[in-house]
């Protein structure tokens, strides 16, 4: 008999349930971390202690990408990250995700050398199934997300179906407000 390590935790995983402690009071929410094989799909679970409801979590986390120079001619100042998703994981009729969290990850200009800065796209369910949509599958079944992001202005957008038109995603920057 295999035996599989579930105690390995994914770095982005990580940074979300360190924000969500931060974003909520400590005494009304507690972040959890699933370790049943059953709920792949779920990465964190947020549960609100005053009525014990339970709102769940899928991460993905970028790499971090240095923009391209066509990119910064085009789009200017900010960064791209790309994200893979099967659209069988979204669309499945058993999908128990409350929120899906893109975790962006970009490099920035710091005092003295290049920085990584983290932003999240934060993303209701009803939400993200009417943005994939719009978007078409890949080889494998795999849906491509190409996003840049510039949260000094607060702007981003997925480019990856139409570089001239964008799908616009700027409401879902760092928009904690949603899950509450």
């Amino acid at each position: 008999m295999g035996i599989r390590n579930t105690w390995i935790l994914n770095v982005d995983e990580l940074l979300v349930a360190d924000k969500l402690k931060n974003q909520f009071s400590k005494k009304k929410f507690e972040v959890l971390f699933p370790l049943n094989a059953q709920m792949k799909d779920i990465d964190l679970v947020l549960i609100k202690l005053k009525n014990n409801k339970a709102i769940t979590f899928q991460v993905k986390g970028s790499r971090t990408y240095e923009p391209t120079k066509p990119e910064v001619v085009r789009y200017g100042i900010g960064g791209a990250a790309w994200f893979r998703i099967n659209k069988n994981s979204i669309f499945k009729a058993s999908n128990k995700v409350d929120f899906y969290l893109f975790v962006l990850h970009s490099l920035v200009d710091g005092k003295t050398k290049k920085e990584i800065k983290i932003d999240y796209l934060i993303f209701p369910k009803n939400d993200f199934l009417k943005y994939c949509k719009n978007k078409k599958a890949r080889k494998g079944g795999f849906y491509h997300f190409i996003i840049w992001i510039d949260s000094n202005k607060k702007r981003s957008f997925d480019f990856r179906e139409d570089k001239e038109k964008p799908y616009q995603l700027s409401k879902f920057i760092n928009n904690w407000a949603l899950i509450k």
